[in-house]
Order: C-alpha cells, then structure tokens, then sequence
C-alpha cells in the first residue's frame, strides 16, 4: 500500500490530489449551481414519487473526489467550493437562508471529510470491524433519539391534523419501536466491538466474501430507495406552513428543494428516521465481509478505498437537528429554529437525496474498478 495519509497537508500537491480536487471543485459547480439555475434534472411529472423536486448530484461528486482525492485539504476546498454555489433561485427570508447555507455547508464538509478519511486511513481488520460497530451503532442511537424527541412533542399529531399520514416509534403513546432501535443499535456496537477482539488470520480464495459484501451494500442503498419512492404520501407549501410555520418551509425549499413553493414527502410505513440506520446496519454487515477478505482475517492490514464514502449516513443531517433546535436556537434567543415537526421533512428530504446520490456514487466506483481491472490486465 501506498504510504496515503488523509491528514498530511503536504500530500495535497500529489498530482492525484491536485487532479481530484479541480475535478471536484469544477463539477460541483456545475451541480450546485448551473443545474439548478437552468432547472436541469427538475422534472415535474417525478414530484409525486420523488422528492426533492430539484435533484441534485453535489452529494456524489463530494464522495468520489473526495476519495479520490484522499487529501484532507481537498476534501474541504470541495465541500467549501459546494457550499458557495449553493444557489436558489427566490429571495428568501435571511434567516432561512442563512441558516439553509449553514446546512449545506455541514452536509458538505461532514460527507467530504468522512469519505475521504475513512477511504485513506489505514487500519487492521480488528480497527476496521471496531470502526464499523461504533459508527453504524450511534448511527443507529441518532435515529432512534431524534424520533424519541418527536414522539415526546406528538409531532405525528400535527401531520394527521392536517391530513398528512407519516409513520412514527409509538404504539399507545408508548415509544416501543424506538426503544427497539436504540437496544438493537447497542447490540449491534457490542456484537462488533466483541467481534473486533478475535485475533486470526484466514486466506480466502477469489474475492468472494467482497463479491458478497458489495452486493449487500448495493441492496442496502436501492432497497431503501425503492421503499421510500413506494411508501410516501405529498404535501404543498400551504400544508407544510401549516405543520411547522412558512420560516421553517422555506428554510427546506432553499435546502432541498430549490424552488419558492416546494413540494414535500412523509413516509408512511416505516419512521423515516429509521430508514438510514437501518441501511446502516446492512451496510455495516457488508463491509464486514470485506474487511475479511481484505485483511486476511482480522490481523492484516487494509483501506475501505471508496466504501468509505457509505459511512456518514444521518451523521450530518443529526447534528442539523440537534443544532437548529428549539432547545439551541431558541434559547439562545436566535429568531430561528426548526420545530419538532420539521424534523420529519428534514429527514425525509435528506435521506432520498444522500440514498440517491449514494447509488450514482456506487455505480460510478463500479465503473472505476472495472477500468482499473481492464488496465492492470
């Protein structure tokens, strides 16, 4: 292995670096700002089985080239050159959108930093199998936090009031599913973190437990994808400031969906802020496959190489809710915050673009891998 450090500033003059960051930053542009402004990939006739109604491929790009790149200094000059092409096309209220560019730029540099440094760092399968665990683990606790906060508030309460059917963790007024997600992703930690001790060394033959794991990640991404496009109902602008005021609406279509009167989405079968942990907890598995067949076992060394890119999940969008809370915002006397029921658009709108985006970011490793295998040859 080439000795690749993500914190070593210097390393950011390598040709690789130089050439992944101008990439990029150049496509980002593009994806932010030039696709938006020419509505290009707003396509109407999508909005009733998809949204945001403006797509946007910014999230892609960011994890490519940030793993590409393998430079912490690239991965933040293309989330930072992201985050000032974020465009939308209305003049909107300024705290709205100064906060909807706080937002993005958190989405941004919480994606390119994670991709590209879990995509570099250099580890046993014994460090890999322990990074997994925590990671998809707390994953799994931010989601089931977040929707405990919203079953407290009765956020659900004020979707039905208006005629808006969205799944929630209560059963009688009790948090029962979310109690289940929390125990599961404690578990799930603890299984890893046991896993992760075992010291043994295995030759595997061919690249099977790969082939596996991979598949599992790309099941895990399109499943969830397909779930949430056939399991949602939509809502408009006037529903939507009904539910959690027009501050708060107009904060999700400068972030989202790029338009004046957005149309917005609730899952109905599933709690959205499930979706992702879930997902996580699949992918998780899949790399476990692979950091056997890479490490030789737990004892080897290896890279998650672009897989590293399927980590941050609702890392970013869980600290927006965190951070643009009542109990944040409000009580530090900051005219702006989201409300309790904002929460399930924020969650909803982000994990149909990042699943997304995630799948165009698979697809395009795949493309990569094969032309390197066809140029080793």
């Amino acid at each position: 292995m080439t000795d690749t450090k993500f914190l070593h500033f210097g390393q950011f003059i390598s040709k690789r670096a130089l050439i992944a960051t101008v990439i990029g930053v150049g496509l980002v542009v593009i994806t932010e700002f030039v696709f938006p402004l020419f509505d290009i990939l707003k396509v109407s006739g999508l909005w009733k089985w998809f949204t945001p109604v403006t797509i946007t491929f910014t999230l892609a790009v960011i994890m490519v080239t940030s793993v590409m790149a393998r430079n912490i200094v690239a991965s933040i000059l293309i989330a930072t050159s992201a985050a000032l092409s974020f465009y939308h096309p209305f003049n909107a209220d300024a705290s709205a959108s100064g906060y909807a560019f706080t937002a993005a730029l958190i989405i941004f540099l919480v994606t390119a930093i994670l991709s590209g440094f879990l995509a570099t760092k250099e580890m046993t399968g014994q460090s890999a199998l322990l990074s997994i665990g925590i990671i998809f683990g707390i994953q799994g606790l931010i989601g089931a936090g977040i929707s405990l906060a919203t079953n407290l508030n009765l956020a659900h309460v004020e979707f039905w009031d208006h005629g808006v059917n969205v799944a929630h963790g209560n059963i009688k007024g009790f948090p029962v599913f979310d109690i289940v997600l929390a125990a599961f992703s404690v578990i799930y930690m603890v299984a890893f973190i046991i896993l992760s001790r075992k010291r043994y060394t295995a030759s595997i033959e061919g690249k099977k437990f790969e082939i596996f794991g991979q598949v599992l990640i790309f099941l895990a991404i399109v499943g969830a994808l397909i779930f949430s496009i056939l399991s949602h109902v939509t809502y408009n602008q006037d529903t939507a400031n009904s539910i959690y005021t027009e501050n708060n609406a107009q904060f999700f279509n400068i972030l989202f969906e790029k338009e004046r009167y957005g149309i917005f989405s609730s899952v109905t079968f599933l709690n959205i802020f499930y979706i992702l942990p879930i997902v996580g907890f699949i992918i998780g598995l899949g790399l476990a496959l692979i950091v056997i067949q890479r490490a030789d076992g737990t004892l080897g060394y290896m890279r998650f190489n672009f897989e590293g890119s399927f980590f941050s999940l609702n890392i970013a969008v869980g600290i927006i809710a965190f951070g643009f809370s009542y109990t944040i915002l409000y009580l530090a006397s900051f005219s702006f915050y989201l409300r309790v029921a904002a929460f399930f658009t924020l969650f909803t709108e982000f994990t149909n673009l990042l699943l997304l985006n995630m799948l165009i970011a698979y697809i395009i490793y795949l493309i990569i891998t094969i032309i390197r295998r066809i140029a080793n040859k």
